[in-house]
C-alpha cells in the first residue's frame, strides 16, 4: 500500500456527485457501463442478507461478497484488515399470552447507552395494556405501573410517558412505514432500565383486538441481548495510475457495506446498500478506463459504530501524531507475523506462547508498551520466516525501515 497524499471521498447519495466530478468521470459513459439491472441486483443482494449490523452474520456475508467482487473486477493488491468491535447481539426471545400456545418473536431495540433489553432469567410476567400512541390521554384510566405497554412505533418519544408512569416494558408495533427520526427517539443516551421490544404488525394488531374484546391480558416475556466483542473487516483494492508522475497522487474512494437500525436484528439496509453498490460500479468503470492517478477502493464496516472502519484505516495509514508513528513498526511486524501464522488467532483472541490478548489493539499495545520478551519473540520469528529482507552488508529491511542488525530492530520495537 502506498503512502497516502490523499483526497478523501466518501460515497453516498449526497457526496457521490462531487466524488465523480473530482475523479473526472464521464457521466454518460458511467451510465452506459453501469446498467440499472446490475445496480438493482447488487443492492438487492446486500439487502437480502438479513441484518447487516456490523458483527451480525449478514455483515460477515457482505464482507465476503465485497472481497469476491473486488477479485472478479480485477483490482490489484487486495487487502483485508480485521479489527474488533463491541456490538449488542440479539439472542432472541418471545412473548406468550396466558392460556395460548402461540409464541410471538421479540426483537430488542438498540440499548439505552449500555443497558440492553435483556430480561431476568426466567423472563417476566405482567399485565398488558394498550398505550395507543403513548400520550397520557391514551393511558387515562389504565393501571400503567407494573404493566407491559403495547404502543405504536410511530409515537415519537412518548414511550417515556409510559416509563414515567411505571411501565415495566414497552412493546412497539411494526408500522406500515416510518422515518429515521422515529427510530432516533426510541432510545436514550443514558442507561434507563426499561426493556423495549419490536413485534410484527400482525401480532401487534391481534393483541390490540384481544385487549379491546377482553380488557387486560397477562403476558409472559423472555428475551436476551448481550454486548459482545466481534470481528469486522475493511477490504481494500487498488487500480494503479498510468501516468508516471500523477500515479503517486492516491485517491481513496470509500463506502461502507454494513447497515444500522433501531432494531439491530432487523437491519437489511436497502438504502444503505447504495454506497457499496456505487463503489463497486466505480471500480468496474476505472478497471475498464484506467485513471492517471492511483485509486484505492476502500469498503469499510462499522460505519454506524463511531466510524470504526474508517478509524481503523486512518490508524493504519494516515495518522501523523508521534504516538501513532511510534507504533507503526510494531503494527507492521505484528501484521506480518499474523499473516504467516506465527501468532495464534481465534476470532478476536490472540496468543503468543502463554500470553493471551483480546483484540488486536491489545496485542499491539502490549508489544509497544514494553513487553521485551514478546518483541524479541516476534522479531526472531520474523527473521526465521524470512519476513525481513537482508542487504549484502547485513542490514535488515522491513518495509521502508532499515536496521543494522537484529538487536537494533528489537530496541526500536521496544523503545
Amino acid at each position: 500500500m502506498p503512502k497516502f497524499a490523499v483526497r478523501w471521498m466518501a460515497l453516498g447519495w449526497v457526496l457521490i456527485g462531487a466524488t465523480l466530478a473530482q475523479a473526472e468521470v464521464d457521466f454518460a459513459e458511467l451510465a452506459r457501463t453501469s446498467p440499472v439491472e446490475r445496480v438493482q441486483q447488487t443492492m438487492d443482494t446486500f439487502a437480502g442478507l438479513g441484518s447487516r449490523v456490523a458483527g451480525y452474520p449478514g455483515a460477515d456475508q457482505a464482507a465476503q461478497i465485497v472481497q469476491d467482487r473486488f477479485r472478479a473486477i480485477g483490482l490489484d493488491d487486495i487487502a483485508i484488515h480485521e479489527y474488533d468491535i463491541s456490538i449488542p447481539v440479539d439472542k432472541g426471545g418471545f412473548l406468550q399470552v396466558a392460556g395460548s400456545d402461540e409464541r410471538v418473536p421479540l426483537h430488542g431495540l438498540w440499548p439505552n447507552l449500555v443497558k440492553t433489553s435483556t430480561l431476568p432469567e426466567g423472563g417476566m410476567t405482567g399485565r398488558l395494556i394498550d398505550a395507543g400512541a403513548g400520550e397520557y390521554a391514551d393511558m387515562d384510566g389504565k393501571q400503567v405501573e407494573g404493566a407491559v405497554a403495547l404502543m405504536d412505533f410511530n409515537s415519537g418519544d412518548s414511550w417515556l410517558n409510559a416509563a414515567y408512569l411505571g411501565a415495566q416494558a414497552i412493546l412497539f408495533i411494526e408500522p406500515d412505514s416510518t422515518v429515521y427520526l422515529e427510530g432516533e427517539k426510541k432510545f436514550l443516551s443514558m442507561p434507563l432500565d426499561v426493556p423495549r421490544f419490536w413485534i410484527n404488525r400482525q401480532a401487534g394488531q391481534s393483541l390490540r383486538h384481544q385487549l379491546a374484546a377482553a380488557g387486560e391480558q397477562t403476558l409472559h416475556l423472555e428475551y436476551r441481548m448481550d454486548w459482545e466483542r466481534r470481528s469486522a473487516w475493511n477490504i481494500l483494492g487498488t487500480i494503479p495510475g498510468y501516468d508516471p508522475l500523477l500515479k503517486e497522487d492516491v485517491i481513496v474512494l470509500e463506502a461502507y457495506y454494513d447497515a444500522m437500525s433501531v432494531v439491530p436484528a432487523l437491519a437489511p439496509g436497502a438504502e444503505q446498500a447504495s454506497s457499496i453498490t456505487a463503489l463497486l460500479e466505480l471500480a468496474r468503470y476505472f478497471r475498464e478506463n484506467p485513471p492517471a492517478r492511483t485509486i484505492v477502493f476502500l469498503a469499510t464496516s462499522a460505519h454506524h459504530l463511531g466510524l470504526r472502519g474508517v478509524d481503523d484505516f486512518i490508524q493504519r495509514y494516515l495518522r501523523k501524531e508521534d504516538p501513532f508513528i511510534e507504533h507503526m513498526l510494531v503494527r507492521r511486524v505484528v501484521d506480518a507475523a499474523l499473516a504467516h501464522d506465527m501468532i495464534a488467532q481465534d476470532g478476536i483472541h490472540y496468543a503468543i506462547g502463554e500470553e493471551e490478548f483480546t483484540g488486536k489493539e491489545a496485542l499491539v499495545r502490549s508489544v509497544a508498551d514494553g513487553r521485551t520478551d514478546l518483541v524479541a519473540h516476534i522479531a526472531d520469528a520474523a527473521l526465521a520466516e524470512g519476513l525481513l529482507s537482508q542487504a549484502a552488508g547485513g542490514a535488515l529491511h522491513l518495509a521502508d525501515e532499515q536496521f543494522e542488525n537484529r538487536d537494533e530492530l528489537v530496541d526500536e520495537l521496544h523503545s
